[in-house]
């Protein structure tokens, strides 16, 4: 037998595992391998069958490095093996052709790349991975052959033990329940079946537009806070996923603070009229890519710094309200204290006031003494009267505490103005300055927090501490210099002339109580409307009938959120996540969390707290309430009240600066309301002081970052079996604060589970994360099922740098080292840095569709997404442990 006889009758010889040069060579020489062969093969065979290079790679193995050296190796372990067997001719012919021809360029590629730390990060391995994957099945064939040589005949067929792949197949074909669950969703049944009927119907309504086969499961997409940053970040993964049609497969779509610029960006955009291709699919508008670039990515590019874009003129309205915001937030306060101290001297002009308060504190001394001795007995009863026992020592106490407090409140005036009269403690024209520079602490207590806390640390301490001394010092100084000032019988004004005191106390009264009381509305006075309008122009934009070069967009769109998909069926069912802040509640539930999850959504709005009603009864009540005022409103990061993230030192001074982006909105089941239209001078005294609950027919929204940052909330609670969360948060440390706060309060709310494995995330010491993503599940319990439950997959990508992205990044990164998390406050990005944000986003969404992760699904321009979340689970999950009977 010859050569090319013998080749061409085994069976298992892998496709170019010889070079036709080698077999043109060698087809005429006889075939007669002896002992040396066979002893040579049966070495090498054991070699190669033992090596980490020939079994298959999983993606999370971590065992590059050791495959790369498995392989080289084998030319050291060849050579003593030729050394010990110099007759195995055929063997070593062979051999050397396989190793020189296929492994050798391997593996001299790959020693050079991981000396420059290629194979450190996990997603830069896909390459590796590839070509190993096109290295094995050679490998495999020449073991084969050489199994061949060794018996003298061929090996029995490889049979391939199934793997954990079939194990994670059969879980994942599972569907889930869709739906809010009626026992662990945390609404009222009734309330779950309306909001699931209607997201159902505007969902399936969305899929036949698109054609998608109506499926058990809902597949949903969310955004998280972090401003112009997390927008960008977010645009760029956005970009990826529709090359590969992904998004018209979505159902769901969460956002929150500027997750939901770009998310309303889509909402918006996909509600256009007629006429041009607009749509979620690659050759659709908004990602149709038109010279390079979709236009209506260039339009947000050149917006990116929002909040300084329109004339000289619309910027100076803007600076100029905020002044005109703080004048009638402080005017506000002087007339509350004004008020106050109008009715404590009409108090004290009563003649037998002292007179009463000093008897009825000696009677309250006395009671208090009687009720200790009641209380003593009462106890020793064994009536009902013993629940009374603290009552007849509180009672007779709180009263002497008020007549002690209003006794010494008329000491400390006369002290005062004792003081002032005598210049001892300061002189009367300096108490404005004294009072100024009181006020000054807190103020500039909050700016060096915010913008050097990182540096402040334990001075930061020492600051709060003194912003908390500084405050009620600058209450008390105010509280008693009006009351000197409202003291004196005359006035003098320039060009009026001499005016008595009382005449302008009432005039200020009342006009005060006209303004503040029926006319005062806070919304307008706050910088929201400024910035919802900033916004709106910048990412709510539709495509104009004749759009020309410079104005191809129409911008600031509004669009009323009842109408969202309602027509069009384009887009995604739009969750707006907001945060209801309560701090005043009695709620026991809120006692923790100060704020309740408040979302917009087209059909439903509200919160588990203050119930949900349909938005339509919203936007009737609030005719200001839009996409863009929701937009807005899910972005309003600074405000006095921020959920567990207020600084209650702090409130009192962002309200009076006007620093309340926040927004009042009204009940839609309180609308009785007496004289007000509007929210007034009471919901400004709850912002400052913190006191807003859910009574009132006036609730407070703001940042849903201020209770959970991550938008994945509420999609947990619809059982969403597919989610994938964009997180762009300011995360310098890696902390993942949004990931871990969801997890706690969908374990506690929910008793839904997040099993993830964060490790591949974490910095390493050159300040690197070895992935981007990480690919976990979601543990549903199941309705009166005890410990049953259902899996749903959650794919979670974070902001972060493995070290593998292009130059431009890493470039960039070098002049900003801050890069990718710079501060949430910056919201005035460059071109660049919109560039690199984007573009890092792009490529982490690149790298979810990498062919060493989801094999040939990698190579389809339209990804179904129910196999692209299979084969993700095949590379990225372990099976799960069997169940414990």
């Amino acid at each position: 037998m010859i050569w090319s006889e013998f080749l061409a009758q085994l069976e298992g010889t892998g496709e170019g595992m010889l070079s036709p040069s080698f077999v043109e060579q060698w087809s005429n020489e006889p075939w007669n391998p002896g002992n040396d062969d066979r002893g040579a093969a049966a070495l090498l065979h054991t070699q190669i069958v033992s090596r980490i290079a020939t079994q298959k790679l999983g993606y999370q193995d971590g065992t590059e490095q050791a495959a790369l050296d498995s392989l080289f190796v084998l030319f050291q372990k060849t050579r003593d093996i030729c050394d010990r067997f110099p007759e195995g001719r055929h063997f070593n012919a062979l051999a050397w052709e396989v190793l020189n021809t296929h492994v050798r360029p391997f593996t001299a590629r790959w020693h050079r790349e991981s000396q420059r730390g290629a194979l450190t990060a996990l997603d830069s391995t896909d390459v590796f991975r590839a070509q190993l994957g096109k290295l094995q099945p050679i490998l495999r064939s020449f073991d084969h052959l050489l199994l061949h040589i060794r018996d003298t005949a061929p090996p029995p067929a490889r049979i391939i033990p199934p793997g954990h792949e079939s194990e994670i197949e059969k879980e994942m074909r599972e569907s889930v329940a869709w739906g809010i669950s009626v026992q662990h969703g945390g609404l009222a049944s009734e309330t779950a079946a309306k909001i699931n009927r209607s997201e159902r119907d505007s969902i399936l309504a969305r899929r036949a537009h698109y054609e998608i086969p109506e499926g058990p499961n809902a597949v949903a997409l969310a955004l998280s806070g972090g401003g112009i940053r997390s927008a960008t970040f977010a645009l760029g993964v956005l970009v990826s996923l529709a090359e590969r049609n992904i998004l018209p497969q979505i159902d769901y779509l969460s956002t929150v603070s500027g997750g939901g610029y770009l998310g309303s960006f889509l909402s918006a955009f996909l509600e256009s009229a007629p006429g041009k291709s607009v749509g979620l699919s690659s050759n659709e508008l908004p990602f149709q890519r038109q010279d390079g670039e979709a236009e209506a990515l260039r339009h947000i590019r050149h917006f990116c710094k929002y909040l300084i874009t329109g004339s000289l003129w619309q910027r100076l309205k803007m600076m100029f309200a905020q002044l005109y915001g703080m004048a009638i937030n402080g005017f506000s306060v002087v007339f509350v204290v004004i008020l106050i101290v109008s009715i404590e001297r009409w108090l004290r002009s009563i003649s037998f006031t002292d007179y009463l308060s000093h008897k009825l504190t000696v009677f309250s001394v006395v009671m208090l003494a009687v009720g200790s001795l009641a209380a003593l007995l009462t106890m020793r009863a064994r009536s009902g009267w013993r629940r009374y026992a603290d009552s007849f020592v509180a009672i007779p106490s709180v009263v002497l505490i008020l007549l002690l407090c209003w006794l010494g409140l008329g000491n400390a005036h006369t002290w005062y103005h004792s003081m002032i009269l005598h210049h001892v403690l300061w002189p009367s024209q300096t108490v404005v300055k004294w009072l100024t520079t009181l006020a000054a602490i807190p103020i500039v207590t909050s700016a060096l927090t915010g913008f050097f806390g990182r540096l402040l640390k334990h001075a930061g301490t020492v600051l709060i501490v003194l912003s908390g001394i500084a405050t009620p010092l600058f209450f008390f100084g105010l509280y008693f210099s009006l009351y000197e000032f409202a003291a004196r019988p005359t006035m003098i004004f320039p060009y009026i002339g001499q005016v008595q005191m009382s005449y302008l106390l009432w005039a200020i009264l009342i006009v005060g109580s006209l303004i503040f009381f029926f006319v005062l509305d806070i919304n307008f006075t706050s910088p929201h409307r400024h910035y919802r309008d900033r916004l709106a122009d910048a990412f709510l934009i539709q495509p104009r009938a004749n759009p020309s070069q410079q104005e191809p967009f129409e911008q600031g769109v509004s669009i009323r959120l009842s109408e969202l998909g309602q027509v069009r069926h384009k887009g995604p069912y739009h969750l707006i996540n907001c945060a209801l802040n309560v701090p005043g509640s009695k709620n026991i539930s809120m006692q923790g969390r100060l704020t309740d999850f408040f979302v917009f959504s087209p059909a439903f709005s509200g919160s588990p707290l203050v119930g949900y009603y349909p938005t339509q009864s919203w936007e009737e009540v609030d005719p200001h309430l839009d996409l863009g005022t929701a937009m807005a409103v899910s972005g309003a990061a600074a405000a006095p009240q921020m959920g567990l993230g207020t600084k209650k030192t702090l409130s009192f001074w962002l309200a009076l600066l006007n620093i309340r982006l926040g927004y009042w909105t009204r009940h839609p089941k309180k609308t009785k309301m007496l004289f007000r239209g509007s929210p007034g001078l009471s919901c400004l005294v709850k912002e400052m002081l913190g006191t807003m609950n859910e009574q009132g027919p006036w609730l407070n929204l703001t940042d849903g970052g201020h209770i959970e940052n991550l938008g994945v909330y509420e999609l947990l609670r619809r059982r969403c079996k597919y989610i994938i969360a964009i997180d762009g948060e300011e995360d310098q440390g890696m902390t993942f604060s949004a990931l871990t706060t969801l997890q706690r309060l969908a374990a506690i709310d929910l008793g839904i589970r997040i099993d993830i494995n964060l490790d591949d995330l974490r910095l390493n010491q050159r300040g690197l994360s070895r992935s981007h993503f990480r690919f976990c599940r979601i543990h549903y319990p199941i309705d009166g099922r005890g410990s049953e439950e259902q899996i749903g997959y959650l794919l979670y990508l974070k902001l972060s740098l493995t070290g593998n992205e292009g130059e431009f990044i890493r470039r960039f990164r070098t002049d900003d080292p801050v890069f990718p998390h710079d501060s949430t406050t910056n919201q005035f990005f460059s071109e660049a840095q919109f560039e690199a944000y984007r573009s890092l986003g792009e490529h982490i969404g690149d790298k979810l569709f990498l062919e060493s992760i989801i094999g040939n699904c990698a190579n389809s321009k339209s990804v179904e997404i129910d196999q692209w979340f299979l084969e993700m689970g095949k590379s990225l999950l372990d099976p799960l442990p069997p169940k414990t009977q």
